[in-house]
């Protein structure tokens, strides 16, 4: 069911939303978010959620190397014994591998039919730039279905000793016999393997993307706001004109409501950070001054009227003559 905004051509005024919160306060926020800037913007923080489980899941990738390499360290890790608790490492280390390619896919698929929306001029140009490896990123999105067949074996591990500053070093590694193996690597991806000098390092593989992939959706993002901030900027305005007429309501019951025997600092942790309430504090106790600053906190300032500044100086029992 359409909205009281959809009936009404663009710019809304503030007029205009409160209006439509007076007619159905249901529908504004949608209303609001089906504008254009709205979708622009609902699409940038699917793409930022898609980067999220990216990164986490390659940081519990990383993370699950590092504590199987250390382990992997030592000599009775691989003993026949304990071959339930290595095989139980060795199946986390394929799992976090499948998610963090798995998660690689989906930035990609959202990025596509983003990108056929909301396209950038040199958006090729900057890609190439910071996705500087060739083949990395197509070796990679491969590597979701090589890995969920692979099996993971002790001669993925290479141990390393230096005896002189008394280290070991255990790498995660793949070699080209075995990634070659696999026959479903494209003509990209298979060439990154060709071209690549000794074994895979899957660690410092992920890291690398890893970096890239940040570097480049940062820049995306960036040139996203700026080329159609003409878009954004009326969603971003409707949005705090909304926020700020809902708060207005719920101030003025809040307040309209509030009993004089009522201590208004007893309720301040619920609403202010610590800091805001250090800053409240800083002011003279029930003063002027200290209610235009706790106005300010709230983000009140353009919607807190003569009649609603009245009740909280009321509530703080503020004299209007008090400097």
């Amino acid at each position: 069911m359409a909205g009281y905004l959809d009936k009404i051509t663009q710019p809304w005024t503030r007029q205009h939303i409160q209006a439509a919160i007076m007619s159905d306060f249901r529908t504004v926020q949608k209303s609001i978010d089906q504008t254009e800037g709205g979708l622009l913007w609902s699409g940038i923080k699917e793409l930022d959620d898609a980067i999220w489980v990216f990164t986490k899941s390659t940081a519990e990738l990383l993370d699950e190397i590092s504590i199987f390499s250390e382990k992997s360290k030592d000599i009775e890790f691989w003993h026949k014994t304990n071959e339930k608790n290595s095989e139980e490492y060795v199946r986390e280390v394929k799992r976090k591998l499948y998610y963090c390619t798995s998660s690689l896919m989906t930035i990609v698929d959202i990025s596509r039919a983003f990108n056929k929306k909301w396209p950038l001029e040199d958006f090729l140009d900057q890609r190439n730039k910071f996705f500087s490896t060739p083949g990395l990123h197509d070796f990679l999105q491969k590597m979701r279905n090589f890995s969920s067949h692979w099996r993971i074996a002790q001669a993925n591990w290479i141990i390393k000793a230096d005896f002189r500053n008394g280290t070991r070093i255990a790498k995660f590694v793949v070699s080209k016999e075995d990634l070659l193996e696999w026959g479903d690597w494209g003509s990209n991806g298979k060439k990154y393997i060709e071209e690549t000098d000794g074994d895979i390092d899957i660690y410092e593989v992920i890291t690398q993307y890893k970096k890239q992939i940040q570097q480049f959706y940062s820049w995306h993002k960036g040139a996203l706001i700026d080329t159609y901030s003409s878009i954004l900027q009326p969603f971003f305005e409707y949005k705090k004109i909304h926020n700020g007429l809902q708060n207005k309501l719920m101030w003025n019951m809040i307040f309209s409501h509030f009993n004089p025997d009522m201590n208004p600092y007893k309720y301040l942790t619920k609403y202010l950070s610590h800091n805001q309430i250090e800053l409240i504090l800083s002011y003279e106790n029930r003063s002027e001054k200290q209610v235009d600053a706790l106005i300010k906190m709230l983000d009140m300032e353009d919607f807190c009227d003569a009649q609603l500044r009245a009740k909280v100086m009321k509530a703080f029992r503020v004299s209007t003559t008090t400097n």
